[in-house]
């Protein structure tokens, strides 16, 4: 497990005492961690816009794909566009 150093202001140190009391937690580590893990699933979790779904299918149907002979070829392109 990473261990890291946070320094809250006082509105998120209290925040983060808020979440402890709500869910009973023995630590305000664990608060932390109960927090990011909510928010990590809100963010990981959305479903793609519309929008862009639009776009993925037009690009589909043009075929606006370059292919690569290797992970390499790729990554130099990557780096020297």
């Amino acid at each position: 497990m990473t261990q890291v150093t946070v320094t809250l202001s006082k509105d998120l140190d209290r925040v983060v005492g808020v979440v402890k009391s709500v869910y009973s937690l023995p630590s305000k580590d664990k608060a932390i961690q109960l927090i990011i893990d909510e928010m990590g699933h809100e963010i990981m979790e959305k479903e793609l816009r519309p929008e862009f779904v639009k776009k993925l299918r037009g690009i589909e149907k043009t075929g606006k794909f370059k292919e690569y002979a290797s992970v390499k070829k790729l990554m130099d392109e990557i780096e020297h566009a």
